[in-house]
C-alpha cells in the first residue's frame, strides 16, 4: 500500500484509541526496511529516484519488503514494546499488524522474510490502483465520522 494508505491506518487507529504517537509510529515503522534498500542500492540521498520506485508497483530489487515486513518481527517487537510499556506497545502492534494486512492486499510479499518459501504474490488490491484510491478515500471517511 501506499504511504498515505498507512498513514490513514494510523489516524484511524490513533482516534479509536487516543494515542496517535502510538498508532502512527506502528503503522510506519517497518517501512524503514525501504530506507535499508534505499541505502544498499545507492538511492537514500537521491529523492527523485526515491519518489520514482516508490511509484511504482514492483521492487525492482526484490528487498524493498524485507525483515521488518515479517510476522517474526513483528512478534519481536511487539513484544518487547508491550514489555516496556504495555499500553503504547499493544496500539503499537495494532498498527504495525495492519500495516502488514495492507501490504499483504498488495501482494508480493513474503511473510516469513527471509524464509521465502512462502510468499504472497498475488494482489487482492494492485499497488497505486482505483482500488487502492477508493480504499484510501473509504478510510479518509471513517477517520471524519469517528
Amino acid at each position: 500500500m501506499t504511504f498515505p494508505t498507512h498513514i490513514l491506518a494510523g489516524l484511524i487507529i490513533g482516534k479509536l484509541t487516543g494515542d496517535y504517537t502510538a498508532a502512527l509510529t506502528g503503522s510506519l515503522f517497518m517501512d524503514l526496511d525501504h530506507l535499508i534498500s534505499y541505502h544498499q542500492n545507492g538511492i537514500l540521498f537521491k529523492p527523485k529516484r526515491i519518489l520514482q520506485e516508490s511509484l511504482t508497483e514492483k521492487d525492482p530489487w526484490g528487498s524493498q519488503k524485507n525483515i521488518f515486513h515479517s510476522v517474526q518481527a513483528w512478534l519481536i517487537v511487539s513484544l518487547l514494546l508491550v514489555s516496556i510499556n504495555a499500553h503504547f506497545g499493544l496500539i503499537f502492534s495494532l498498527a504495525y499488524l495492519v500495516h502488514l494486512i495492507l501490504d499483504a492486499l498488495n501482494g508480493d510479499v513474503y511473510p516469513f522474510y527471509p524464509y521465502k518459501k512462502f510468499k504472497i504474490q498475488k494482489p487482492i488490491i494492485r499497488y497505486l490502483s482505483k482500488k487502492e484510491a477508493v480504499l484510501g478515500v473509504s478510510m479518509l471517511l471513517i477517520f471524519l465520522v469517528i
